[in-house]
């Protein structure tokens, strides 16, 4: 492995997949409301990642940019089978992925399927009347997805399990307000391919926290911010210098009941402060039904 291959080391799903929170674990405002044992959800996310700025000293041309557009598809059950409510559920990504990697000169680019991730929420608080709820929810990231050792930072899988914890409360104050915080933990297997090398990832921990406001009962509007902190990187046991990442994100995200069973989403997010990552857009627009 030569040292400039070493030097652009960057995972990109860690950051980009996790928004389909994700990685559909980028999460959404309202994302913890609950529904009666035996309702059935299917969400389609559709999210878009431009970023023409790498932050951080891998980058050495200037010229590093991502371009990211992608699908995932969401199966959510409610049920009372855990003793409480609990909500298995499936998210199945596909990814199109085109970068130019911090230090590189030539632009590069893979597309496939995902790795899927199962699991569900446990709820501990419910109440509805007071839309004040909390839950932890748990996802395992299964690596099956389409990965190519040999440019595997554009890959759309990762080679490698993947574990996603979230600790969300959530309160309604008022009529028309709702306030939500999440804590988040991102926790990596080692990827035994990375150009023939191993490759392990320290935790990535993050808040994300929601403000959100009714229009209208179909409609409500809200703000987010998501601060971000850890994934740095080792190869073969050698901790890589620049690979910590921090950042912090704002967004507004709108949505809107179009009647009983289908809900449209839409969501912009800009990176505020980044290091040691792209910093970028996002877009998402998330269409909901319910089964």
């Amino acid at each position: 492995m030569t040292p400039t291959t070493v030097r652009n080391l960057t995972v990109l799903l860690g950051g980009t997949l996790l928004c389909l929170d994700s990685q559909a674990a980028d999460l959404n405002a309202r994302d913890f409301f609950s529904a009666p044992p035996g309702t059935s959800l299917g969400a389609l996310y559709l999210p878009a990642t431009r970023a023409g700025n790498f932050h951080g000293p891998a980058d050495t041309t200037g010229k590093a940019d991502l371009r990211v557009n992608a699908l995932a598809y969401r199966q959510v059950y409610f049920t009372d089978a855990c003793g409480t409510l609990c909500t298995p559920q499936v998210i199945v990504p596909f990814a199109d992925i085109n970068a130019r990697l911090p230090g590189a000169s030539q632009r590069t680019g893979e597309s496939g399927l995902g790795d899927p991730q199962v699991g569900g929420t446990v709820f501990f608080i419910n109440d509805p009347a007071s839309r004040t709820y909390s839950g932890l929810l748990s996802l395992i990231t299964v690596p099956v997805g389409e990965y190519h050792s040999n440019n595997p930072d554009v890959s759309a899988g990762a080679n490698r399990w993947g574990a996603t914890f979230v600790y969300n409360y959530t309160r309604g104050i008022g009529e028309k307000w709702v306030l939500e915080a999440n804590l988040e933990a991102q926790l990596y297997a080692p990827n035994d391919d990375y150009f023939g090398s191993q490759l392990k990832q320290a935790p990535l921990y993050r808040l994300q926290a929601f403000a959100s406001y009714d229009f209208s009962p179909a409609t409500y509007g809200a703000l987010r911010l998501i601060q971000a902190d850890g994934g740095a990187l080792r190869l073969n046991n050698r901790q890589l210098d620049d690979t910590h990442k921090r950042y912090t994100q704002v967004g507004f995200e709108v949505g809107h009941w179009l009647d009983k069973q289908n809900q449209l989403m839409f969501g912009l997010s800009q990176n505020v402060a980044a290091s040691n990552g792209y910093a970028g857009t996002d877009a998402l627009l998330r269409l909901v039904h319910v089964f």
